[in-house]
């Protein structure tokens, strides 16, 4: 694409003119240097155009929110005219690298070569296509400015940051995996913790006969807890529940999130179902810690776009889950919508915990407590807080 200014044009057909009404050797002469240096710049552009080259260096294809990046783009002059002005713009935005782009501005020798060098922290998951350079210049007489633009099929993969759950605070039912838990109805006679003094209240059924024998007084084995589940996590993804300047930290604190929970059922032999809602309907399925990079996938090109309430995806949704399942629904959106369908699922037994997220925890929710007060398990989580110890208890 090139631009000209209109200025040399409207002189030069002055002269033109001028000489054909005056005449003189000095006019003619004035026609052609001007005409020379029209011709010239334009020549000069047109091979800057052909011999300008764009080469793209990146440390790393694939990378995890809070990870520094370094790209480097490189701008070869490979003809025999100079480019005393070259602007670069480049498409790296701003929910990447948390900057607002600023073009750049070189200039180029014949032969020579001009390097540019990004470093930053990336801010926020997706994939980035960071293979598109923009580059415009003129010649010294700026009569005509050239754009080019550098397309090549480069993306940047940017995970959302995972965290390692050693537990999870969810209730746990039905007959999948193996997950420990805090209720004595999951004690499993076949998994001893440890060993202590008998006191009263124990059951004899724990009651360890060889060591009592032994020591001539009573001990009772310390049982593990253990439960099984089969989870299915709703992520909201409802874009009028990210409008605010926080948005895109409290959509990267549901990433990670639901990245975590996955992670942590799948690393325990859960089977794991993950319900979403952007421009189409996400269901994924899975059993296996080699299943992780299917979610971890989904999850990273997963955008705020939906029209779709997640209440109603988890009334659409969980009616199909069986008896005794555990869902975990993480949003940023508690209303009364959100009390009844929980409270109609809790009648029907099928255990909801809720992951509210939130900007700060000094923003009052009063759907919070009553969910809590009903016996629904709320965690509140909000940007100052650490996940693992909100989702894990420790």
């Amino acid at each position: 694409m090139i631009k000209i200014s209109k200025l040399p044009f409207v002189l030069l057909a002055i002269l033109i003119v001028t000489a054909m009404l005056v005449g003189g050797v000095f006019i003619y002469s004035l026609v052609t240097t001007l005409l020379s240096i029209i011709l010239l710049s334009y020549l000069s552009g047109r091979s800057v155009y052909k011999n300008i080259i764009n080469i793209l260096w990146k440390n790393s294809d694939k990378v995890q929110v809070g990870d520094k990046v370094k790209v480097e783009l490189e701008f070869y002059n490979s003809g025999i005219f100079p480019i005393p002005y070259l602007k670069v713009k480049t498409n790296f935005s701003k929910r990447l690298t948390g900057e607002q782009e600023q073009d750049l501005i070189y200039s180029i020798m014949p032969a020579s070569k001009t390097m540019i060098i990004k470093e930053f922290t990336c801010k926020n998951k997706g994939i980035y296509q960071i293979g598109y350079a923009e580059v415009e210049f003129g010649d010294a007489m700026g009569i005509f400015r050239w754009r080019k633009i550098f397309q090549t099929d480069v993306s940047l993969y940017v995970y959302p940051k995972v965290h390692n759950l050693k537990s999870l605070l969810i209730p746990f039912r039905q007959n999948f995996g193996t997950v420990s838990v805090n209720h004595s109805a999951y004690e499993d006679f076949a998994s001893v913790r440890d060993i202590r003094k008998y006191a009263t209240g124990d059951s004899f059924k724990k009651i360890h006969w060889k060591v009592t024998a032994h020591k001539g007084e009573f001990y009772v084995k310390n049982l593990e807890l253990n439960a099984t589940a089969d989870v299915n996590v709703f992520w909201d993804l409802h874009s009028k529940n990210y409008v605010d300047e926080y948005a895109d930290d409290i959509e990267e604190l549901g990433a990670e999130c639901a990245v975590s929970i996955v992670r942590y059922a799948l690393n325990n032999n859960m089977a794991v179902s993950l319900y979403a809602k952007e421009n189409h309907f996400i269901k994924l399925s899975g059993t296996g810690i080699a299943r992780y990079p299917e979610f971890l996938d989904q999850i990273t090109k997963a955008q705020v776009s939906g029209d779709t309430l997640v209440w109603d995806l988890v009334k659409r949704e969980a009616q199909k889950l069986n008896l005794g399942a555990t869902a975990i629904v993480i949003t940023p959106q508690l209303d009364d919508i959100a009390l009844e369908v929980l409270m109609g699922f809790k009648a029907k037994g099928i255990e909801f915990a809720v992951v509210y997220l939130c900007r700060s925890k000094d923003l009052v929710n009063n759907n919070v407590e009553a969910l809590k007060q009903r016996g629904i398990m709320v965690n509140t989580l909000s940007l100052a807080d650490d996940v693992r110890l909100v989702l894990g208890g420790r």
